[in-house]
């Protein structure tokens, strides 16, 4: 008889779903050329030039203790211009990436420079999504949703709960507050009519 080392968990890099989190870079390094990747499955592919980085969710803002100290790798791709040239476009998830921590000064000075180091340590606030193709289909892995970047500061446990009350409020409710709403508003809108016939009633 042999004995094997047995896990019920899912292997893999982790599928994380976290609506907001304060996010720290460990690792992080910068490819300027394409590479070929291959992959234990014998396929390969051509990797755009990226930072690819490990992150460490540091606090998850909305459900604190979950997922909390979970590390993922994440890619932000540089972009080909319309000579072929691989830039940092500023309009790209790299760009925000860019803006949130060097400031929107970064790419209008022409001398500023990016380090790898500067990032490495850096903490901010981001959605956490589940990988997915473009397809829609599910990936192993997590990914940022770059729209979401944004620097960590003492507006985080607000901004938190204003996105959990959102993300658990109840569409039936929303509905009929709306419902109600529009109603008070039709009943105002109507006395404001008869008051307006009212006052043109000569005297």
């Amino acid at each position: 008889m042999v004995l094997v080392k047995k896990s019920v968990s899912g292997g893999g890099a982790p599928s994380l779903d976290i609506l907001a989190a304060k996010l720290q870079i460990i690792e992080a390094e910068l490819s300027l050329e394409e590479k070929q990747v291959n992959l234990d499955n014998g396929r390969s592919f051509m990797a755009e030039p990226n930072l690819n980085v490990k992150i460490e969710v540091i606090k998850n803002l909305v459900e604190p203790g979950v997922d909390e100290g979970v590390k993922f790798y994440d890619r932000f791709k540089l972009k080909q211009d319309d000579n072929g040239d691989w830039i940092f476009a500023k309009y790209s998830k790299l760009g925000n990436l860019i803006t949130v921590r060097y400031g929107e000064g970064w790419f209008e000075d022409e001398a500023a420079e990016f380090e790898e180091a500067d990032f490495e340590g850096w903490e901010f606030i981001a959605q956490v999504e589940k990988k997915t193709d473009s397809k829609g289909n599910p990936l192993t892995g997590s990914v940022i949703n770059w729209k979401s970047i944004r620097a960590a500061g003492g507006a985080d446990e607000e901004t938190a709960q204003e996105l959990k009350e959102e993300a658990e409020r109840d569409p039936h409710e929303e509905l009929m507050r709306a419902r109600k709403a529009l109603k008070e508003a039709e009943k105002a809108q109507a006395q404001e009519e008869n008051e307006e016939d009212f006052d043109n009633i000569p005297w």
